[in-house]
């Protein structure tokens, strides 16, 4: 399980900097695990009564992915067809593409505290350490644009 999410981590990275389908794929293939995942824990809750967390609380986050994701992808598509839209102009682009690699540094750091947090057995600590490490990224990577410009110091 843990590489399938990893995997669909990957492919969530790699649709942002994608506009040809892959951010369609990326998001039906996230659907369909997180619906799978829910009913199969469904049909375990009330076949065995099992309530543990991890058989429960994370049905949550298995809906509210696809959820989110399939709600910001209306949008785009919404955004990328009206009159007038910023995203076929070069400086979208260059607006975009720190928010992109912040994007992608706070995911892995958010992955990479839980990961280490499971492995030691305190994921809560260890995730809200990776937020902060993430968090503290994005403020780096996106501090250095500057009205949508990025700023080329010189040595």
């Amino acid at each position: 399980m843990g590489f399938a999410n990893l995997a669909l981590g990957v492919l969530g990275i790699v649709a942002m900097g994608r506009r040809d389908g892959f951010r369609e794929a990326t998001v039906i293939a996230v659907s369909v695990f997180g619906l799978g995942a829910t009913i199969v824990h469904a049909i375990d809750i009330f076949e065995t009564g099992n309530l543990a967390p991890g058989n429960t609380l994370q049905n949550v986050s298995n809906l509210f992915k696809p959820a989110l994701l399939i709600g910001f992808l209306v949008a785009l598509r919404r955004t990328e067809r009206s009159p007038g839209s910023e995203t076929t102009k070069p400086t979208f682009e260059v607006w975009r593409a720190p928010r992109v690699r912040a994007v992608g540094l706070m995911t892995a750091s958010v992955a990479s505290g839980f990961g280490v947090g499971f492995g030691i057995g305190q994921p809560m600590i260890s995730t809200f350490l990776g937020l902060l490490v993430g968090a503290g990224s994005v403020v780096f990577t996106i501090s250095r644009t500057s009205r949508g410009r990025v700023i080329h110091r010189s040595s």
